[in-house]
């Protein structure tokens, strides 16, 4: 649409108390990478990004600068590449922190969409929870018979 996108990393860490996502990327009890960013449009920020990756990857994402990074550009550099994906999208409202990070008002409703991603190989390489802003996203689907 014309616009400037970016990213800003609030954090990114390897943990092993992430339990759901653990068991979302099935990786047992074994450490993962969370990465935590807000995502702007032209310097209006939009989106609030979780994603957390299996160890193996997060360890080729840490070597880019994540502000910047274009996860599915960087991981098909290294042969990891994207098979299918299942997302589901609910309406929520924006909690005070949330609207704090997203400069809107705490209970604004808010779209979330949930991802889990699959390599070639059929296994889980990335587990993600965004929150937009619905005032400046829409999610839009053409579909075909």
């Amino acid at each position: 649409m014309g616009q400037v996108i970016f990213s800003k990393v609030l954090r990114a860490e390897f943990r092993s108390d992430l339990y759901h996502e653990q068991s979302m990327l099935n990786v047992g009890d074994e450490e993962i990478l969370l990465i935590e960013r807000i995502r702007f449009a032209d310097s209006v920020p939009v989106a609030l990004e979780r994603t957390c990756w299996p160890k193996e990857i997060g360890q080729i994402l840490m070597k880019y600068d994540l502000n910047e990074a274009r996860y599915y550009d960087i991981l098909e550099k290294h042969n990891y590449y994207l098979n299918e994906a299942s997302e589901s999208i609910t309406a929520i409202n924006a909690t005070i922190i949330e609207a704090d990070l997203l400069s809107s008002r705490p209970g604004e409703a808010m779209l979330q969409m949930t991802r889990l991603s699959y390599g070639l190989n059929k296994k889980p390489i990335e587990y993600t929870i965004t929150k937009y802003r619905s005032d400046q996203y829409q999610y839009d689907i053409q579909l075909k018979r």
